[in-house]
């Protein structure tokens, strides 16, 4: 009888949500009310993974580097929140200016960390940051 490793099972569900809320996402995204999926979308962040996306806003880079860290993500769980954040940024009239910068940086910041926790350089991560 196989067993496996409960972390990584949770490890895998993290990677599966992560990546349904950013596909519901753009789906929601193509369907206009941009402000109105990012609240939805940050809500489900909020309640399905404890992520809270206005409290991200407030770490410094090695914090941030911690707190996920510490939530087991890996690389690819990372690029994949850095993606919500970046289409989240590029919704218009949704968000203010100042939030705006605020999420592509935690974008940014995301690629850097997942690059540190990978122990790789990525040209996906590359072309992203830019």
């Amino acid at each position: 009888m196989e067993q496996r490793d409960l972390l990584k099972d949770q490890i895998e569900q993290l990677g599966k949500v992560l990546a349904k809320i950013l596909s519901d996402f753009l789906g929601l995204k193509s369907k206009g009310q941009g402000s109105q999926k990012i609240e939805i979308t940050d809500q489900r962040l909020l309640s399905e993974l404890d992520i809270d996306i206005k409290m991200l806003a407030d770490f410094t880079k090695k914090e941030l580097k911690n707190y996920f860290i510490a939530r087991k993500f890996t690389a690819n769980h990372l690029e994949i929140l850095s993606d919500y954040l970046n289409e989240t940024g590029k919704v218009e009239n949704a968000l203010n200016k100042e939030e705006v910068k605020i999420r592509l940086r935690i974008a940014v910041e995301l690629l850097e960390i997942a690059d540190e926790i990978s122990n790789t350089l990525s040209l996906d991560r590359i072309n992203k940051k830019k």
